[in-house]
């Protein structure tokens, strides 16, 4: 005796199928098969605030975001996806502010004469972070510090 579904059944299989299909639509960018782009590393000295989903920008383009930032012992590692951009074997990386709100993002310069291998880190000599405002109040203060105010007048 052959057994039938009921069309309940089906109808709730058919919507289950078409909200997983609608579902990964939002992240078939994320894919590496589809194109979410070759996965690189920086080093840098501090990360200066910047977090993953930050934006990766070549010459104010954005052209991918950063993935994870992780502590690796006196230093941070920067995890960035590049989608559809050529990135350099002497390729500089920065981190730039992006708003006055200190939202920032990481900054490119492409350069070399081969392709980076996405092994390959960029190196903390080839990686500039931004410049630390309570540093440099600090330096300021030290300075001021120092000036013979009786000699001055």
């Amino acid at each position: 005796m052959s057994r039938r579904r009921s069309p309940a059944a089906a109808g709730a299989l058919g919507i289950v199928v078409i909200l997983l299909a609608t579902l990964s639509a939002f992240f078939l960018d994320s894919l590496p098969i589809i194109g979410a782009g070759a996965t690189y590393k920086a080093e840098f000295s501090e990360a200066a605030g910047l977090k993953s989903t930050n934006e990766v920008r070549i010459a104010g383009v954005k052209v991918g975001q950063v993935t994870a930032v992780e502590l690796e012992g006196d230093r941070v590692v920067v995890s960035f996806q590049v989608k559809d951009a050529w990135v350099g074997d002497n390729t500089s990386a920065s981190i730039q502010i992006k708003t006055i709100l200190g939202q920032k993002y990481l900054a490119l310069d492409p350069s070399g004469a081969d392709s980076l291998d996405p092994d390959d880190r960029i190196p903390l000599e080839r990686t500039v972070a931004p410049y630390d405002v309570i540093e440099a109040f600090s330096s300021a203060a030290d300075t001021l510090g120092d000036i013979d105010t009786e000699q001055l007048a």
